[in-house]
C-alpha cells in the first residue's frame, strides 16, 4: 500500500507549527495505490492522504494507533461492500503538518475540510482507538457531517478510577502486554533487525498520537458528546488494559443515541484478535442505514 498526496487549502491563520497528506482510488478488496490530487479547501497550502478502496456507498474509516498499513485487512473487507475513504491522520507521514494544527479543534475541523472536499455529508464514519476517537469529536464538531458512527475501542475520555494506560511510559517491547489479552498474537517482523523504515512511520505515528492525548486523553470531548446526532455503536474488548472496558459505557452514557457491544475474551486490538467479530458488528450495524449520499463526484477526484 502506498501513500499518495492531496492539496487541501491554506492553513488557519495564527496556527502553530506541524501536519499534511494525499488521496488514491482503488477497485474493490484492495487500497489502490494510484497517485490522487484534490483540492481540499482552495488547492495552496495543506496537503492529505487519502486511501481509496471498493465500491458501493461511502464509509470512512479513520485509522488506529499504528496508522493505515495496520488496518488494511480491514479495510479490504470493508472495500468487498463499500466504498472506503481511509485519510491518513496529519503527521503520520511528515510532522510537519502538525504545524498547523494546535489542537483538537484544527483537527476536527481538518477532517470536516477532508470529507467536504470528498463531497462526502451525512455518511458513515468509523474507527479504531485513535482514529474512533477523531470520528467522535468529527461527529460532535460538525453532526451533519456524520450519519452514522462506529467506534472501535474508542480513545478521548478519562476517568480517575480507571485511567487510560500511559502507552508511552513503557518501553517498546511491552506494549503488546498493554493492548492485547494475548500479547502473542502482537505482529512482529520475524527477523533480527528491525525495518528502519517502520520505526521511522511508528515514530512519527506515536509522536501524532501523543500531540492530542497526553498526559492524559481528555480535551473535552465528554462536554462535546451530545452533539453528536449520529446513532453510534460502541464496540470494546472486554480486557482492554489500555482503554479499560468501562469507557465503552461512559461513552454511551455521553451520547445522545448509542448502543455497545463488548467482545470476551479480546483487548484493544480488536481487527486483530478478533477480526471476525468486528466485521460482523460493523455490517450489522450499517445494514440499518439508508445510504443516502453518493460517493465523491469522479470530477472531484483527478
Amino acid at each position: 500500500m502506498r501513500a499518495t498526496t492531496i492539496a487541501l487549502g491554506p492553513p488557519p491563520p495564527a496556527a502553530t507549527p506541524q501536519f499534511n497528506g494525499g488521496a488514491s482510488r482503488g477497485a474493490s478488496r484492495e487500497i489502490d495505490h494510484d497517485r490522487a490530487s484534490r483540492d481540499l479547501n482552495g488547492g495552496v497550502g495543506r496537503q492529505q492522504t487519502v486511501y481509496r478502496a471498493g465500491d458501493g456507498p461511502p464509509l470512512v474509516w479513520l485509522h488506529s494507533l499504528y496508522g493505515p498499513e495496520a488496518d488494511a485487512p480491514l479495510i479490504d473487507a470493508l472495500a468487498e461492500h463499500y466504498s472506503v475513504y481511509a485519510p491518513l491522520a496529519p503527521g503520520f507521514a511528515d510532522l510537519d503538518d502538525l504545524n498547523e494544527l494546535r489542537d483538537i479543534h484544527d483537527l476536527a475541523l481538518h477532517y470536516d475540510d477532508i470529507l467536504d472536499a470528498l463531497s462526502l455529508s451525512g455518511v458513515a464514519v468509523a474507527g479504531h482507538s485513535f482514529g474512533a476517537m477523531l470520528a467522535a469529536e468529527l461527529a460532535a464538531h460538525v453532526p451533519s457531517r456524520v450519519a452514522r458512527l462506529v467506534l472501535l475501542s474508542p480513545l478521548g475520555l478519562w476517568n480517575d478510577a480507571y485511567p487510560v494506560a500511559d502507552l508511552f511510559a513503557i518501553p517498546a517491547a511491552e506494549a503488546p502486554q498493554l493492548l492485547y489479552a494475548d500479547p502473542s498474537r502482537a505482529p512482529s517482523s520475524g527477523g533480527s533487525k528491525p525495518d528502519v523504515e517502520q520505526v521511522i512511520a511508528l515514530t512519527r505515528g506515536m509522536t501524532t498520537v501523543a500531540r492530542f492525548l497526553w498526559p492524559i486523553p481528555d480535551r473535552g470531548l465528554a462536554r462535546r458528546l451530545r452533539r453528536v446526532r449520529a446513532p453510534t455503536l460502541v464496540v470494546h474488548g472486554e480486557l482492554d488494559r489500555f482503554v479499560p472496558v468501562q469507557y465503552a459505557d461512559d461513552f454511551v452514557a455521553l451520547l445522545p443515541h448509542a448502543t455497545r457491544q463488548i467482545i470476551p475474551g479480546v483487548g484493544h486490538m480488536l481487527l486483530v484478535e478478533a477480526f471476525d467479530q468486528v466485521m460482523d458488528a460493523i455490517l450489522t450495524d450499517l445494514a440499518s442505514f439508508k445510504w443516502g449520499v453518493a460517493a465523491a463526484s469522479p470530477s472531484r477526484i483527478v
